[in-house]
């Protein structure tokens, strides 16, 4: 995908009928001329609950979506889909009418708060990302976690993340990054839970990685053949993999099963909505940095309790490890490549595009034990989140224009 083939547009339509019913007189709505710029004192405390009351936005979207089978945008989709993220980032910005949303997905107002949560309709459910946006006063920073079914645990984490630093927007995976097939055999318990998807607010849930995991094979394998299983993978033939054997299944079957996998990955796919919105995000507000979180199972760093990597122009990663350490108990919070040569984003096609747009980009790897401690652990998820306060140093926090 060439960048000079990706064309974003900023006329922001006026917004459908069905999306004013839903925004309305809601906090996202254009302030009255001449309003203050908000207090960060304030919005703090307004914010008290923001993390479950987004979990509760976002968790109807993830529902299945560890059985859901994606598919990729295409050329047109993802130009009108990439356009629409952009008027919508800008819109929230500037606390002005959302814009219309196009065929298949809605926007929709968190009642209470300044955010607004762009994705699907549940019209034709394909995998596309869950985007929330924060209206009016936010720090410049993109927190991303495109495997919350995999690397379970993650999505506390990132909530966390998104309200402590008061992030621009927060984007989520709704699909399982292996197409469908995780785990046949039903050994763990994934995100989704008996809840309808909040299980790892409050459980700590099973997963496990490839003994066979290598350096080139940079992100984590965790979940998909149940609590200390295989990696799930398919072989190159298709016939084993995606946590356990597709025989029975006829070739054409396993044919689609195995393509879906090229772009079901949003992490390493070269076209997703998720890909498409990580870009429009940052032709937005250019320079924005971006957080990545991940997992890996304790064996495959045993000292390790985070591996964080940093990538793009402004990218420090001291701002983020040295605030880590003295919170972290249960192993080193490592860089990448200096002090560990695995677990470092080698191939995350985010990571890319934020280098090529000039924009910082930080891979972070947690352990199986602390991503434990941190969904059961409130105070520890809090003091953690609010250790990536230094990614935006250089940056100005962006307020309502007044």
């Amino acid at each position: 995908m060439r960048s000079a083939g990706y064309v974003v547009l900023f006329a922001i339509a006026g917004c459908s009928q069905g999306v004013c019913r839903s925004i309305g007189s809601a906090p996202g709505a254009a302030p009255s001329p001449g309003a203050a710029a908000e207090d960060p004192v304030t919005a703090a405390l307004d914010n008290s609950g923001e993390q479950q009351a987004l979990d509760e936005e976002i968790a109807p979207l993830r529902k299945g979506g560890r059985n859901l089978v994606a598919e990729p945008p295409d050329d047109a989709e993802q130009a009108t889909y990439a356009a629409w993220i952009a008027a919508a980032g800008l819109a929230a910005q500037n606390r002005r009418p959302p814009p219309a949303a196009p065929p298949g997905f809605a926007l929709r107002a968190v009642p209470g708060r300044d955010l607004w949560v762009l994705s699907e309709d549940g019209t034709r459910r394909r995998g596309a990302a869950a985007v929330v946006l924060r209206v009016g006063a936010a720090m410049p920073l993109l927190v991303e976690a495109p495997h919350t079914f995999f690397d379970q645990g993650t999505l506390p984490v990132a909530l966390a993340i998104f309200e402590a630093q008061r992030a621009r927007a927060l984007i989520v995976n709704t699909s399982h990054r292996y197409g469908g097939r995780p785990n046949p055999r039903g050994a763990s318990v994934d995100d989704e839970g008996a809840g309808g998807g909040r299980a790892d607010l409050g459980t700590a849930v099973g997963g496990g990685r490839s003994p066979g995991h290598t350096a080139e094979d940079d992100e984590s394998l965790e979940g998909a053949g149940g609590k200390d299983g295989g990696d799930g993978k398919p072989t190159q033939d298709g016939s084993q993999g995606i946590g356990g054997s597709a025989r029975g299944e006829d070739r054409a079957s396993r044919e689609r099963l195995i393509a879906s996998l090229a772009f079901a990955d949003v992490a390493h796919a070269e076209r997703s909505f998720f890909l498409s919105v990580h870009r429009a995000l940052l032709q937005t507000f250019p320079g924005t940095p971006t957080v990545q979180l991940h997992g890996f199972q304790d064996r495959s760093a045993p000292n390790a309790a985070v591996i964080a990597s940093a990538v793009g122009h402004g990218a420090a990663l001291e701002r983020l490890l040295t605030p880590l350490r003295p919170i972290i108990n249960e192993g080193k919070v490592l860089a990448y490549p200096t002090e560990i040569d695995r677990l470092g984003g080698a191939t995350n096609v985010q990571a890319r595009w934020s280098r090529q747009m000039g924009a910082p980009f930080y891979h972070v790897e947690l352990s199986r034990t602390l991503r434990d401690k941190l969904v059961v652990d409130t105070d520890l998820r809090r003091r953690f989140a609010a250790a990536f306060a230094g990614l935006t140093v250089g940056t100005s926090q962006t307020r309502d224009p007044g």
